[in-house]
């Protein structure tokens, strides 16, 4: 639990920390292979059900023993690192978030959605492939405190945004059958959401602490 932050003796409390939130990203990265995989053939299971949700429980009780470490933290260690346990307490809550609309692929399938065998599947594919890449490199990228590969990868990243709000666009537009074009704006709606809170993770790395957490935002809302 949370004071098992505090007794290892390999790993500062922030360490442990950071450590945690790497790894939500590597179990989102789990929660979304999951969830695609169903929806690119796979289709509906109990397995995959399960196997969605046990890992979103997992994600969601690492982000609760996070804010109560960080708590903690913040209580008895010198101000000093205040402005990392905010910066933390801000970005876990977008690790978390990565999970979540992973988690909604899977609804998707639920909805009876599949991509497998569509005209425009491997277009689809190649979205879910960057995406899902993103969010490894994103987990390695924060796990070794790289602020140039981070700023790096964040730049890319904010290519697939674009791309996203197009295909979304796209559905809208389509002329096809209701059921597809729906199925498809909320799956580059649900990869949009997902690369912004990457994104927004990535920040912590490379921007002060009152700009975190803006990839939410429009391009010209950012500043």
């Amino acid at each position: 639990m949370v004071f098992d932050f505090f007794r290892s003796k390999r790993q500062t409390p922030l360490e442990q920390i950071e450590a945690t939130i790497a790894g939500m990203l590597r179990d989102s990265r789990v929660v979304f292979d999951t969830a695609v995989g169903a929806l690119f053939g796979g289709g509906k299971s109990k397995e995959a059900k399960k196997a969605v949700r046990a890992t979103d429980r997992a994600i969601n009780r690492a982000q609760e023993d996070v804010r109560r470490a960080l708590m903690l933290h913040s209580s008895v260690m010198a101000g000093s690192d205040l402005s990392t346990a905010l910066a933390y307490m801000s970005i876990v809550k977008d690790a978390e978030r990565v999970g979540d609309y992973s988690k909604n692929m899977y609804e998707l399938v639920k909805f009876g959605a599949d991509f497998e065998a569509a005209e425009d599947a491997e277009h689809l594919a190649l979205n879910r492939d960057l995406v899902g890449q993103l969010i490894m490199d994103a987990a390695d990228v924060f796990d070794g405190h790289d602020a140039e590969a981070a700023q790096r990868l964040i730049g890319k990243a904010d290519g697939f945004l674009s791309e996203h709000d197009a295909n979304v666009k796209k559905a809208f537009k389509s002329e096809g059958k209701a059921d597809q074009a729906v199925a498809r704006a909320m799956y580059f709606r649900f990869l949009k959401r997902i690369t912004a809170h990457v994104m927004n993770v990535l920040t912590s790395l490379v921007v002060p602490l009152h700009r975190l957490d803006h990839y939410d935002e429009a391009p010209e809302g950012r500043e």
